[in-house]
């Protein structure tokens, strides 16, 4: 009773009291800030390291096309900057640098001279979809008209765009877009259709295995979630089996030579028991 009298009649330890947890309470804030600085940081290292090995990759394939081309008449001296740039980037890789700009200036210039992207298709597409990914535009126009305001790209697939815009989400499909989408991300009407397939047919598996968890009393979004996993360990069990390397025969083994041990005279006297002190 006296210490509740006390503290209900001194301001001064009730300011204490308010003030200390004013400070938990900061320093919590404070720890939880430093947390997600440090998730972010992560991720930023870890979206790097993506980038800097697709550019590596990218560049390899160009030097490897490039070196196959012979120079035009009258390019010669612009065929020796670009095997210079080349050179660069590779520089640039090395020492974990990025360089976005020169690389697209780079291989669009070599893909005139070649005429195709062929011998780097593949890593050309790893590379300018990565890149793409968190790209913000102002709009984004179809051709039948309609726009999409404050569009950031979410991802880009063999059908088109993922967007996150201004009203929502979208998913735009390549022959809706303009010809320079199309010549920057290499979009085909063959590769389009093959995934429209294989989505069409991944999501009737997955609508199937669903239905069959509500006929038996499942949560229908737990279903779909597993159903989706199990779809994912499938492919990759069909991928590519990694075969092991193969072992080159060692040497016989040989049994070390054992120095004869010297035995000491046992004591006599019976043993103290363990755990027992005399």
């Amino acid at each position: 009773m006296q210490v509740s009298l006390i503290l209900e009649a001194s301001p001064f330890i009730m300011g204490i009291m308010k003030m200390g947890q004013f400070l938990r309470t900061m320093l919590a804030l404070h720890v939880h800030v430093l947390v997600l600085a440090a998730g972010e940081l992560a991720a930023e290292t870890e979206e790097v390291e993506r980038e800097l090995e697709v550019q590596g990759a990218l560049v390899e394939a160009l030097s490897l096309h490039f070196s196959s081309l012979a120079p035009i008449e009258g390019a010669e001296a612009r065929f020796v900057e670009l095997r210079a740039g080349l050179k660069q980037l590779q520089a640039d890789t090395s020492v974990r640098k990025l360089d976005r700009e020169n690389l697209v200036i780079i291989e669009r210039e070599i893909r005139i001279y070649s005429q195709g992207v062929d011998d780097y298709r593949e890593q050309y597409l790893r590379w300018v979809r990565l890149t793409a990914e968190g790209e913000k535009h102002s709009e984004i126009r179809l051709l039948r008209g309609k726009v999409y305001r404050q569009a950031v790209i979410r991802r880009v697939t063999d059908i088109g765009l993922e967007i996150r815009h201004l009203s929502g989400s979208a998913r735009l499909r390549h022959d809706d877009l303009g010809e320079d989408w199309r010549n920057r991300f290499l979009w085909t009407g063959k590769e389009a259709h093959r995934s429209l397939v294989e989505e069409a047919s991944a999501d009737r598996k997955i609508e199937e295995l669903q239905r069959y968890a509500v006929e038996q009393g499942r949560d229908p979004v737990v279903a779909r979630e597993e159903a989706k996993a199990r779809l994912y360990l499938a492919e990759l069990e069909s991928s590519t089996p990694i075969v092991p390397a193969k072992l080159e025969p060692s040497e016989p083994l040989q049994l070390a030579e054992l120095e004869p041990a010297e035995l000491e005279p046992a004591r006599k006297g019976s043993p103290s028991s363990p755990g027992k002190s005399r």
